[in-house]
C-alpha cells in the first residue's frame, strides 16, 4: 500500500505542470481585455475629443475602464500566485527576473485575501457605477439594493476569511 500512495503522490506531484495550461489561458484573458481596454479607451478619447458626453456618461465609462483594469489585475495575480505557489519558483532565480516583492510573502491564505479585496474593489466599483448610471424609479431602487447587499456579502466573506486565518495563527 505504501509504494501504491508513494507513486500516487509521485503522479501527483508530477501533474502540477499541467497547471500551466490554465495559467496560460489565464494570460489570453489578460490580453483580450487589454484589447477591449485599448478600443474602449479609444473610443472615450474620440468622444471627449470630438464629441459630446454628459459628466456622469464620463464618470460611467471611466469606472468601466477602472473596473477593467482591477478585473486584469486579479486575474494576474491568480496566474502569477498560481505559477509561483503551484507549479514551481525556479524560474525566478534567473538574475533577469525581477520577481514583485509581495510574491515571496504570498501563501495560499494571502492570495485568497488578495482576491477577496480585489473582488471588494471590483465589486464596489460596479455598485458606484450602478448606482450612478440609474435614476431613482422603485425598479432601479431596489437593483441598487441587491447590488449592495451582494457588495456588503463579499466584505463580510472577506472579514471571514481574516478573521479565521487569524484565529488559526494564534491557536499556534
Amino acid at each position: 500500500m505504501e509504494k501504491v500512495l508513494s507513486k500516487v503522490g509521485s503522479l501527483l506531484y508530477g501533474m502540477r505542470f499541467s497547471m500551466l495550461f490554465f495559467y496560460v489561458g489565464l494570460v489570453f484573458i489578460i490580453i483580450g481585455i487589454l484589447g477591449k481596454f485599448l478600443l474602449e479607451s479609444y473610443k472615450l478619447m474620440q468622444t471627449l475629443l470630438f464629441g459630446d458626453l454628459e459628466k456622469i456618461a464620463l464618470i460611467i465609462k471611466v469606472l468601466e475602464l477602472v473596473d477593467m483594469t482591477m478585473v486584469a489585475q486579479l486575474v494576474w495575480v491568480v496566474a502569477l500566485a498560481g505559477v509561483s505557489l503551484f507549479v514551481t519558483t525556479g524560474h525566478f532565480d534567473k538574475v533577469d527576473i525581477k520577481k514583485p516583492d509581495w510574491l515571496d510573502h504570498v501563501n495560499t491564505y494571502n492570495l485568497k485575501l488578495k482576491l477577496a479585496f480585489a473582488i471588494i474593489s471590483i465589486s464596489g466599483v460596479h455598485a458606484l457605477k450602478t448606482y450612478l448610471s440609474t435614476d431613482l424609479s422603485l425598479e432601479n431602487i431596489q437593483v441598487v439594493t441587491m447590488v449592495a447587499i451582494i457588495h456588503f456579502t463579499f466584505v463580510l466573506s472577506a472579514m471571514g476569511i481574516s478573521f479565521a486565518e487569524r484565529m488559526t495563527r494564534d491557536s499556534h
